[in-house]
């Protein structure tokens, strides 16, 4: 059984239209009911944008550079999610598919569930794929060099990795 600690993490690193504010107000919320706090990682322009939401929801900005890449804005979030005290790392794209508060419940309880065998759980679904990181996987994505994906990194270490089906 893992104690799960788990900070929400959403990933804007997309263009910020005139949505992007509704979009984060709905994962902020789908986050936080399943998580200790919520952080959100955006390069400065968007981060300035979303601050009114961010702030208004009572989640937290993580600033990036302007053309942070997605590896980057993943090791700056998990970085921020290690130096707050937690253990897990639940993590969205902004621009992904829809994220609702019954998959993180459903993505938290399988983990915590979870012997320490698994060290991720990924919500099954098309692009933008949302994934729980436990410390073991946070520490390896931390520590490996030259990926720009982190699904080459969860890819690299599968046998760790559990999927969440719509079933589940």
């Amino acid at each position: 059984m893992h104690s799960p600690g788990v900070c929400g993490v959403v990933l804007a690193l997309g263009p910020c239209g005139s949505g992007a504010a509704q979009a984060v107000d709905a994962r902020i919320d789908a986050l936080n009911a399943s998580s200790d706090m919520v952080l959100v990682a955006a390069p400065a322009s968007v981060a300035r944008a979303l601050e009114p939401a961010v702030w208004a929801r009572a989640a937290y900005l993580v600033e990036l550079a302007e053309g942070a890449s997605a590896a980057d804005a993943w090791r700056a979030a998990l970085g921020e999610v290690l130096s707050r005290g937690r253990d897990a790392a639940l993590v969205t794209w902004l621009d992904g598919e829809p994220f609702t508060g019954a998959t993180a419940s459903a993505m938290v309880a399988r983990y915590a569930a979870a012997g320490g065998e698994v060290w991720a759980v990924e919500a099954a679904s098309g692009g933008g794929k949302s994934v729980l990181l436990g410390r073991d996987m946070m520490e390896r994505l931390l520590r490996t060099t030259g990926w720009q994906l982190a699904e080459e990194v969860l890819r690299a270490n599968a046998a760790h990795v559990v999927t969440l089906t719509a079933a589940d």
